[in-house]
């Protein structure tokens, strides 16, 4: 039976593919065979699909909104805190919008070797670093640590 069923479902689908050509009946009704390009007007339409639109005598276009840039903080080597090192990229992540949520500095995800890295901010100097680790450490990363990272 299935096999029957397998058998028709082809043949029935080629057969709707033929040639198809639009003839007006005595009906006022279309008879449509052959090919129909899906471009032009149903057959047998002949009104204008836009007649009861109002006409069109200008348009506006709204201003540009000018693209403020910030000042790039990540060019050269600078300093930051690593909180975690994680096996697979999701989990980094989920930790990654996570912390990002509760502080202001941003957080970037690096990967080393078969470790994706979260790190913390991106500050000038060492001491900066160093300062912002007990933050982290507060927030339950106690395992945090200062490292250079290069963009």
């Amino acid at each position: 039976m299935y096999r029957l069923i397998l058998f028709l479902i082809p043949v029935l689908i080629l057969s709707a593919c033929g040639d198809t050509t639009v003839t007006p009946d005595s009906t006022d009704q279309a008879t449509i065979t052959g090919p129909i390009d899906p471009y032009e007007d149903p057959p047998g339409y002949t009104g204008d699909p836009f007649e009861d639109f109002p006409e069109v005598i200008g348009m506006s276009i709204p201003g540009e909104v000018p693209i403020e840039y910030e000042e790039e903080i990540l060019t050269g080597t600078h300093f930051t805190v690593q909180i975690s090192a994680a096996t697979n990229e999701e989990t980094a992540l989920r930790l990654a919008e996570s912390v990002s949520a509760e502080i202001d500095h941003p957080v970037f995800i690096d990967r080393q070797g078969g470790f994706w890295k979260v790190r913390v901010g991106a500050f000038p100097a060492r001491e900066d670093a160093v300062d912002y680790t007990q933050v982290l450490v507060n927030m339950g990363f106690t395992d945090a640590w200062v490292t250079t990272r290069e963009p």
